[in-house]
């Protein structure tokens, strides 16, 4: 299972939505208790935001990858090879 892939995506999206889950939803809690808006401290509160942004289309972007991944591997698995296959995965 290790060398599909989808499951490569798969780990990668795991990663991405546990760091904005800690890095997001922790520090945004931990700012609202603490009564942190963006008057007191913009750029931390901008860099939040844009971690969070970041994150976001991160994921959003390998949930398209791996919808593409898996129509390509159905439709046409020597195409799947060419494009995912190998070392790293080339789109184009």
């Amino acid at each position: 299972m290790a060398k599909s892939n989808s499951y490569k995506i798969m780990f990668v999206m795991g990663i991405l939505d546990i760091t904005a889950i800690i890095g997001v939803g922790y520090l945004t809690g931990y700012l609202g208790y603490f009564g942190y808006v963006f008057c007191s401290s913009p750029k931390f509160i901008y860099f939040v935001g844009a971690f969070g942004t970041f994150c976001w289309a991160a994921e959003s972007m390998m949930d398209g990858i791996l919808a593409l991944n898996r129509c390509v591997e159905m439709w046409a698995s020597d195409l799947a090879r060419k494009i995912f296959g190998g070392g790293e995965m080339i789109i184009t």
